[in-house]
């Protein structure tokens, strides 16, 4: 699961059960690895723990392939909401535990959280615990918020997903997009308001560092 150095670790999870969380909240977390086979190992303990602790969010994991944080790791949860985030089981056990066994070969570098704009996208797999392969993944923010919604509402985008901004920054967006390979994300081109990219990246799924409430790891 993620590493919580800043927030309190939590878990990650493996995609592919018929039951979906509730709710519109994502959370994502970012880390550069600094030795990615002990980083693996000491994070398929930590989920040992939130698997013994019996936790109920639903975690995901990548590595970015390509684009800004190539080569960082990535896990968060999605269709979740704040109080069952805050809720998830003894939080400073699980930041102890992370620190413990993956902490020392990483460092944090994005905490981050995100609300879906159901009205906009198209694909919601995450809520639906139906990961792909790859993702392209594009963080973007809109001069006049207003102008922007109006025009992705007019023109939806096919297969996006599209989340707004946590952090009371207006004109903030993370979309989600098919992709078919780990290739550099193209780039991004959309009608309407004029937005700025600030981030554009590929993810690449990494079944082994997830975990589904219920689900054992995989091997």
């Amino acid at each position: 699961m993620l590493v919580r150095l800043l927030f309190a670790c939590l878990p990650i999870v493996v995609p592919a059960v018929a039951a979906a969380q509730s709710g519109g909240t994502a959370h994502l977390y970012a880390y550069t690895v600094k030795d990615r086979a002990a980083f693996e190992a000491g994070y398929r303990q930590h989920l040992r723990w939130h698997a013994a602790h019996a936790d109920k969010l639903a975690w995901f994991a990548w590595y970015v392939a390509n684009g800004d944080r190539a080569g960082a790791f990535v896990d968060g949860t999605f269709g979740t909401t704040p109080d069952s985030l805050a809720g998830r089981p003894d939080p400073k056990g699980d930041g102890a535990d992370f620190r413990a066994n993956a902490g020392p070969y990483v460092s944090a570098i994005g905490d981050e959280g995100w609300e879906l704009w159901r009205e906009a996208s198209r694909a919601t797999p995450l809520e639906q615990r139906r990961p792909g392969a790859y993702l392209h993944v594009y963080a973007i923010a809109a001069d006049d918020p207003a102008a922007f919604e109006a025009a992705i509402a007019a023109r939806p985008l096919r297969g996006a997903t599209w989340y707004r901004g946590l952090d009371g920054t207006p004109g903030r967006y993370l979309l989600m997009l098919p992709a078919h390979s780990p290739s550099v994300p193209p780039p991004l081109s959309l009608s309407g308001s004029p937005v700025r990219t600030l981030r554009a990246e590929t993810w690449q799924y990494a079944p082994r560092l997830a975990l589904m409430p219920g689900v054992p790891l995989v091997r």
